[in-house]
C-alpha cells in the first residue's frame, strides 16, 4: 500500500512525502528486512523485543518504543453449552487459570491482567474491580456447588451422567493461543476436567464462531478509544452479532442503552463501572491481558514520540 503526501492540503504538510506499507506475513522475515534496512518501522513480538533486538548495535540503529492500545485477549465460554450456563462454573474456569504466570511465561510480562472489557487506561474501566485470583481450591469448591463432582472415581468431574469435557477452538498458526490452550488442558486435567483442542484455518474458525458451533474460543479484541459495549455485550447481539458467547443480563442491557443517551462523561462512566462489575460477576469471558504494542523505528527519523494513542508519523522528520 503506497501513500503519497497531498501537496494541495490546506494545512501544514508532513516532511515525509511517501509511505509504503509492506505486508510481510512472517515476523522473523520482516525483522531481518528491518535489520538490512529494507523497512523502517515494524511491530515486533515480545520474544523479539527481549531476545532479538536487545543488542547495543541494534539500539544504535533503531528506537524501541512500547505503549498500550485498547486491546484485550480473552477466553470466551459459550453459555449455550450446559457446562458454561452457570456463572459459578465460569468463575471457576477463570480461577483455574494462572494468568500472571501465563503473562510472564508467554508474553515475557509485557502486558497487564485485566478484569473487564473497557480499555484499561480509560475512565470507563473500573479500577476497583480486581481480576479473579488464581485459586484452584476455590474453583473446585465452586464446581462442587454447581453439581460437578467425580461420582464414579474415574478422575473426571461429572453431573447427571455427563462428564465435564469440552473443546477449545483456536485458529491454526496462532502461537499464543496454541501455547495457552496446552497450559489450560494440563491445568484443567488436575481439576478433573477433560479438555480437547481443535485447530482451524481462519475462515473455518470464523464460521464456527458465527454459527455458534463451539464450546470455548481463545481470541482478542482490538477496540476503539471510545467505549460502547453494545456490539459485544447487548443481548440482542447474541444470535448474529459479536456477542457470540450469548451473554444476557437485563441490568446490563439497561445500562448499555442508557449510557448511549448520556452525554455527561462522569455519569456515563459510573454506569460503565457498574457494567464492569456485572461482567466480572458473570464471567462470560475469562479476561486475559491488555497487551503492550512494541514498535521498532529506524533512527534515520527524528521527532519520534510515543503519545497516549501511539505513534504519529505525520510529525516525524528525516534525520539530516
Amino acid at each position: 500500500i503506497e501513500l503519497i503526501r497531498n501537496e494541495n492540503y490546506y494545512g501544514s504538510k508532513p516532511q515525509i512525502r511517501h509511505i509504503v506499507y509492506k505486508v510481510i506475513p512472517e515476523s522473523n522475515v520482516a525483522l531481518q528486512m528491518l535489520k538490512k534496512g529494507d523497512i523502517d518501522v515494524m511491530t515486533i513480538r515480545p520474544i523479539q523485543w527481549e531476545r532479538q533486538t536487545a543488542s547495543e548495535k541494534f539500539n544504535e540503529r533503531f528506537y524501541k518504543l512500547s505503549y498500550y492500545q485498547p486491546n484485550c485477549s480473552y477466553i470466551g465460554w459459550n453459555s449455550r453449552r450446559p457446562f458454561f450456563s452457570d456463572k459459578r462454573v465460569r468463575q471457576a474456569m477463570t480461577m483455574l487459570i494462572d494468568r500472571e504466570s501465563i503473562l510472564q511465561k508467554l508474553q515475557f510480562g509485557h502486558g497487564m491482567v485485566v478484569s473487564g472489557t473497557f480499555y484499561a487506561f480509560s475512565k470507563a474501566y473500573n479500577k476497583n474491580v480486581e481480576p479473579w485470583p488464581y485459586d484452584p481450591q476455590r474453583a473446585v469448591a465452586l464446581l462442587k456447588q454447581a453439581g460437578w463432582t467425580d461420582t464414579n472415581g474415574d478422575g473426571l468431574l461429572d453431573k447427571d451422567g455427563v462428564t465435564f469435557a469440552f473443546t477449545i477452538n483456536i485458529p491454526s498458526g496462532a502461537s499464543f493461543s496454541e501455547r495457552l490452550s496446552v497450559i489450560i488442558k494440563e491445568d484443567f486435567s488436575k481439576a478433573g476436567i477433560d479438555v480437547s483442542i481443535n485447530r482451524y484455518e481462519w475462515a473455518v474458525f470464523l464460521s464456527k464462531i458465527n454459527s455458534r458451533a463451539f464450546d470455548t474460543v481463545i481470541l482478542a479484541w482490538s477496540l476503539g478509544y471510545s467505549n460502547d459495549p453494545y456490539q459485544l455485550w447487548f443481548s440482542k447481539e447474541a444470535d448474529k452479532g459479536s456477542n457470540f458467547c450469548a451473554f444476557s443480563n437485563a441490568e446490563a442491557d439497561h445500562i448499555i442503552e442508557a449510557a448511549r443517551q448520556e452525554f455527561n462523561d462522569d455519569k456515563r462512566n459510573r454506569m460503565y463501572h457498574r457494567f464492569h462489575e456485572i461482567l466480572h460477576e458473570e464471567q462470560p469471558y475469562t479476561f486475559l491481558f491488555c497487551n503492550q504494542e512494541h514498535v521498532v523505528v529506524s533512527r534515520r527519523f527524528t521527532n519520534v514520540k510515543v503519545h497516549i494513542m501511539g505513534l504519529y508519523l505525520e510529525e516525524w522528520e528525516i534525520a539530516q
